[in-house]
Order: C-alpha cells, then sequence, then structure tokens
C-alpha cells in the first residue's frame, strides 16, 4: 500500500474519503485532552479571579481603615480649633489636657487626665471641654489626674440663670445627659432653652463659665419646688481635650 501510493498514487482518488472516516476517531480520540484542557484553564482562571477578588477585598478594607482615620483626624482638628478658641476665651491661667482614661465604676463618673501636679493640677481645680464646665479634680499624682465628672450624682454646681440672674444649685444625677437644679420656686421665672452659668460661690469654679441648658421645667401639684431637668453642656462621655483653670488666688500662692 505504501509503495502503490508512493509510485502509482493508488488512494489518491478515495483519500478524502477516508479523511470523513478518520475525522470521528481523531475527534474522540482528542476530546479528552481538550477537556482535561479546558478544565485547568477554567480551574485556573477561577483561582485567579477568587485571588483577585480576596486582593480587591483586602485593599477595600485597607481604604475604608485609612478613611476612618482620615474621618477621626478631622473630628479631632475640629475639636482642638473650638479647644483653641474656648481657651482664648478663658480670662484665668490654663492648662491644656488630655483624656486617658475612664472609670469603669457604673456609680461614678470620673475621667483620668494626663496632667498632674507637677504640671501644677490641683485638687478642686476647675475641668473645662471646648463647650462647657467637666468638673473638677479630685485626686492627683506626678502626671494624672482624677476629674469627677458634674454629672455624677455627688457632685454640685453653684449656678445662675444667665437671662435672669436667679441663682440655684445644679446636681448631677448619675445620668450623662441630664442634672436638676436644685430649689427652684414655682413663681420663678425659668423656661426651656435658658443657659445657666457658674456663679462663682463657693469658691469652686470661676465666674461665668456655661454649665448646662435647660430641658424641661415641670409644676407638680404638691411639690414644693419645680422640677427644673438641665442637659450639661459639656460633653462629658465624649472629650478627649479639656482645659484646667488656675483659679485666681490658686496663682497668687
Amino acid at each position: 500500500m505504501i509503495v502503490g501510493e508512493l509510485q502509482y498514487k493508488v488512494f489518491t482518488p478515495i483519500r478524502p474519503y477516508l479523511t470523513w472516516l478518520v475525522t470521528p476517531i481523531q475527534v474522540v480520540v482528542s476530546a479528552p485532552q481538550k477537556m482535561i484542557s479546558w478544565a485547568e484553564m477554567h480551574l485556573d482562571s477561577r483561582e485567579d479571579l477568587v485571588a483577585h477578588n480576596q486582593s480587591l477585598n483586602q485593599e477595600l478594607l485597607l481604604l475604608r481603615g485609612q478613611l476612618q482615620r482620615l474621618d477621626s483626624l478631622k473630628a479631632e482638628n475640629v475639636r482642638l480649633r473650638e479647644l483653641l478658641d474656648a481657651s482664648q476665651r478663658v480670662e484665668e491661667k490654663v492648662v491644656m489636657g488630655e483624656v486617658i482614661g475612664f472609670d469603669q465604676n457604673a456609680y461614678s463618673h470620673k475621667v483620668l487626665i494626663d496632667k498632674g501636679f507637677s504640671n501644677g493640677a490641683y485638687v478642686g481645680q476647675p475641668v473645662l471641654d471646648a463647650t462647657g464646665v467637666l468638673g473638677q479634680v479630685v485626686e492627683t499624682s506626678a502626671y494624672t489626674s482624677r476629674v469627677l465628672l458634674i454629672a455624677d450624682a455627688s457632685h454640685f454646681v453653684p449656678v445662675e440663670l444667665a437671662r435672669t440672674g436667679l441663682r440655684s444649685v445644679l446636681r448631677g444625677t448619675g445620668d450623662m445627659r441630664r442634672m436638676e437644679l436644685m430649689s427652684v420656686p414655682h413663681t420663678a421665672d425659668i423656661k426651656k432653652g435658658d443657659i445657666l452659668t457658674t456663679n462663682g460661690l463657693a469658691n469652686r469654679f470661676p465666674v461665668g463659665y456655661p454649665v448646662g441648658v435647660v430641658r424641661n421645667v415641670r409644676h407638680v401639684s404638691g411639690k414644693p419646688y419645680a422640677d427644673v431637668d438641665v442637659v450639661p453642656l459639656a460633653q462629658l462621655g465624649r472629650s478627649r481635650h479639656v482645659m484646667l483653670i488656675e483659679r485666681a488666688e490658686e496663682v497668687e500662692q
């Protein structure tokens, strides 16, 4: 057959027909290899997509973290600017501090700041944030101090109504969002939105610093005084940067 094909071209006329017969066999024989190649390519492509997707998720998480950090820095910058503006309005000598811890006791509201007696901090020293009176120093060490917040149930602030001059005492309730104005007669001229400031009595706080705003006034029959709820102006649970105010007599000493 080989000689005949080489010498006399015996199979040339029927070669196209033989190709028709051989082609299906070639397809069947090559099919497994093609399937394996297709599967390998598909699996490689899927693994690449999974790896790329994981890489994109990690990059997205990183970018979100950076964005949160940027938002935090912007918010901190705003707070620092507010504190700087507030410190420029304070007439007394000011020491800037930072809150570094909170008491975990549910019955006491105190914060720890990074200034101690080596920085001039002393027991009884008033502490403010950018928006109002925060509390008083109740304990000092060399480099830290503990501040009792005005919302603590054991804390009392002598105040006066900025609009009318009515004097009273503002008491903490243990709730960061609510304080009580004590001994307010039913006939007193006081209403929602009135601002309360320190009045300087008892030599605890300098005069004129904002403490809270009246939220509600209730006149309950049978009670000798009105129930007056006050919202603290200081960001008691959120302040990070604070001001320690030196009273005039402390500076003279």
